[in-house]
């Protein structure tokens, strides 16, 4: 039952008591939080602010003009590009189209200013000078931070990278004039009119627009508005918000006109085709049209009559049909020497330029098309020092060989479908041609040039006219990209001030609590009354301050001290504790045992004291020395014989040769004795019950000193004879194990009538409900007033 008091008492959780154990460590705490205070406000006086700016772009499945010329030439099928949004936000997000909008700014120079602590970038507006370079110059000092210092007619150049400085010491040189240093030509321009009255340190480096384009792409961000929409949203953070406006707003305009130019790439492709086609189709009408003027020249009278003129016609609708074909037939054999050329090869003719509607056939060339746009993007993007874009990258690349493989597998049904059909086309051909054996040979020669002529004009009629459409289609060509909202400066994103603020509010709190909660988690010992509650059912007899004076009996020199008054608190319990025992109904003296754990924790002094304030409230008190092994307790008392316990107990030494009288007339003193080889086995001694049944009938209160009984087992001895045990515990020094050991004897019946005096108490540092009644405070009547707190504090007693 009373382990499960225990279990029970440590399990609760004491909300009072936690609290306590914080505001016993205020000073602690109010230090702790002032350091997170100051710590958020160094970060937010001294960090950079961060802006957002935001922008954003819609992705149109094509323009009003666009759509209209394209349904009009290939049945809207014509510059149909994918608007995948990953896709788009990968090129985006691409280092080459980073490149391409830094190239149309001029962000090849960056501009700082240094403050007190500081260096800032400043821009446009908070810049009184720009520099120019030449890029061509054969040495240009890339990210070498230069300093210049500004006068009204001149300005200097200095740097601490020693390879230019050697160029730039003690040298003036000119506004706007050109300037060769060290194969670096450039020209610094003020704009201000008075330069020299800007006390501000000006410095300026010279960027790598290769890099520069690396980090500018790393750092935007672009997101999907909406799920299902086709609105991304752009989004960079900078400290210098009007040069990532200026750079969103031209990155927009940048991707618009590529996304043009991706639209009309198509185009130009188609009519290069067509131009080699054309080129073709040139030769061979000129020579048929040669054969033709020749034959007529040579026979004027013959002439193409009713039933040649016929046949001529049907042939002529034949060779119509089969001239489209036949530019099937070509456009297939360019798809697959395409096909079969390098990996990387891009700009592909699409079929709906040339009328082939076939939907397997034009959804794959749309799929090789914005897989062949990925890998371009990814391949700009330096994928060969990025592990996961190179692995992107042989992916797209794989699928790339395995979509080729798909088209060669479809151009080949594509292209066996259209020989059969030039070969139903060939025998209606040549059907019709069989009848023109029954005409005259000249007026049959004549149809026969007639007939290759026709399918040549009408195959050249038919590419000049997919060129004058592709050429209409390019001309009404837009992107479909629209810039929904320009560039604009945001909200300040960091620092964050109330973010920080919070933060250090909360870890100024934070980490003394946990500090403080830890330090008594890992604590092995005693330093609460509620910790001996906790640990043990031994009653509390009572709580002694902490003496702060040298004389260890303190209570004969200030009798009206609160530790005279803990003390008389002890004398109150002690009799209460032991009013109903055997020996108070006898009338016979009481003996009250004094005993520790280890040595330190204060049994002798609380033994001479507690003697001395029995015997002043007029009962006759004897303190016995029982510790053979440390004979000191007599000292203070005046005593200086060695003759004692030890004696008496090994017949050396007779009753009234031991015991002292002291300065206080009821308080007697029994001393240790000289040191015995065998203190352990004196205690057993029947002499030792002898002198304690006549010492019972001579004293009313019997004090005794014993040993510790951690180390040693003397006390135990002891204990056995006593009206009370009192334990010693002392604050922060006893260990919290041997309570558990005291309080296994005491749950095992091994001892009775225990109780635990509390010593060496700093009630600053006890938890609520365990003070009163136990200890008080400073009388108003002592000598010694309380000490200010500042002269409590360790660090500042000095």
């Amino acid at each position: 039952m009373e382990n499960n008091s225990l279990k029970q008492q440590e399990a609760g959780l004491d909300i009072p008591k936690l609290l306590n154990k914080v505001l016993a460590n205020w000073l602690l705490l109010s230090v702790c939080l002032l350091i997170g205070v100051l710590g958020a406000y160094m970060v937010n006086r001294y960090t950079v602010p961060q802006f957002e700016v935001n922008s954003s772009v819609m992705l149109n499945p094509s323009t009003n003009e666009a759509s209209s010329a394209t349904a009009l030439l290939y049945g809207d099928e014509l510059f149909q590009n994918s608007n995948n949004l990953t896709n788009e936000s990968i090129i985006l997000r691409s280092k080459a189209l980073a490149l391409q909008t830094l190239r149309n700014l001029d962000f090849d120079v960056s501009y700082f200013k240094r403050g007190n602590i500081k260096l800032t970038e400043v821009y446009k507006y908070g810049v009184s000078y720009k520099v120019t370079v030449d890029t061509s110059s054969a040495n240009i000092p890339y990210d070498v931070l230069f300093k210049v210092l500004l006068e009204d007619n001149h300005y200097e150049l200095s740097t601490e990278n020693q390879s230019w400085s050697q160029h730039l010491e003690g040298k003036k040189y000119l506004y706007g004039e050109v300037q060769h240093i060290n194969g670096f030509t450039f020209n610094v321009i003020s704009k201000a009119a008075d330069a020299s009255s800007d006390e501000n340190e000006h410095l300026f480096k010279i960027n790598r627009l290769n890099q520069l384009a690396g980090r500018y792409a790393g750092a935007l961000s672009v997101n999907p508005n909406a799920q299902g929409a086709s609105v991304l949203q752009l989004k960079l953070t900078s400290a210098t918000p009007e040069k990532e406006v200026d750079y969103l707003n031209q990155h927009m305009l940048t991707y618009r006109q590529y996304n043009l130019d991706a639209k009309n790439t198509n185009a130009v492709n188609t009519i290069s085709f067509i131009d080699e086609q054309l080129q073709q189709i040139s030769d061979s009408l000129y020579f048929i049209e040669s054969r033709l003027e020749l034959f007529k020249r040579n026979n004027t009278a013959v002439d193409i009559k009713t039933a040649g003129g016929r046949i001529s016609e049907r042939v002529q609708g034949l060779e119509q049909q089969k001239a489209e074909f036949l530019l099937n037939e070509q456009y297939y054999k360019y798809l697959r020497n395409y096909l079969q050329s390098g990996p990387d090869n891009t700009g592909v003719v699409v079929p709906a330029n040339f009328g082939i509607t076939d939907p397997i056939l034009n959804n794959l060339i749309e799929q090789l098309v914005s897989l062949q746009a990925e890998i371009t993007v990814l391949a700009q993007n330096n994928s060969q020092s990025n592990p996961l874009l190179l692995n992107q990258l042989q992916v797209k690349r794989q699928q790339l060989q395995e979509l080729k493989q798909n088209l060669q597998e479809n151009l080949s049904n594509l292209q066996a479908a259209n020989q059969i059909a030039l070969r139903e086309l060939n025998q209606r051909i040549a059907s019709e041609s069989a009848s023109l054996n029954r005409l005259p040979a000249a007026e049959r020669q004549l149809v026969n040039i007639n007939r290759l002529y026709n399918l040549s004009e009408n195959l050249y009629v038919l590419l000049m006219q997919k060129k004058a459409e592709a050429g209409i289609a390019k001309a009404a060509n837009t992107s479909n990209v629209t810039i929904l909202t320009e560039a604009s400066k945001g909200i300040k994103v960091s620092p964050n001030d109330t973010k920080n603020y919070l933060t250090g509010i909360l870890l100024g709190l934070a980490i003394p609590i946990a500090f403080i909660f830890l330090k008594d988690f890992l604590n092995t010992k005693v330093n609460t009354a509620e910790d001996i509650t906790t640990l043990t059912t031994i009653p509390l007899l009572g709580m002694v301050g902490h003496n702060q004076a040298e004389d260890k009996n303190l209570i004969d020199q200030s009798p009206k001290s609160a530790m005279a008054e803990a003390f008389r608190t002890v004398r109150s319990n002690l009799r209460f504790m032991t009013s109903g025992t055997p020996s108070q109904a006898a009338g016979s003296g009481k003996i009250y045992v004094v005993t520790s754990s280890i040595s330190g924790e204060g049994k002798t002094f609380s033994a001479k004291n507690l003697a001395y304030i029995l015997a002043i409230s007029g009962e006759r008190t004897l303190l016995i020395n029982a510790d053979m092994r440390k004979p000191n307790s007599n000292v203070d008392f005046g005593v200086t014989s060695s003759v004692g316990l030890s004696n008496f107990l090994a017949g050396h030494a007779g009753f009234d040769e031991i015991i002292y009288p002291t300065l206080q007339s009821q308080l007697y003193i029994l001393p240790s004795g000289d040191i015995p080889p065998n203190p352990s086995e004196l205690l057993l001694n029947k002499r030792m019950e002898d002198l304690i049944a006549e010492l019972k009938i001579q004293y009313d209160y019997i004090i005794v000193d014993t040993p510790p009984v951690g180390i040693l087992s003397d006390g135990f001895e002891l204990m056995q004879l006593a009206d009370a045990n009192i334990f010693m515990v002392r604050q922060g020094y006893t260990q919290k194990v041997f309570l558990n050991n005291i309080q296994q004897q005491y749950a095992s019946g091994k001892i009775r009538n225990t109780a635990i005096l509390f010593n060496d108490v700093d009630y600053a540092k006890l938890t609520y409900g365990y003070g009163y009644g136990y200890g008080y405070g400073y009388y108003a009547e002592d000598q010694e007033q309380a000490k200010k707190w500042w002269k409590r504090v360790p660090m500042l007693k000095n």
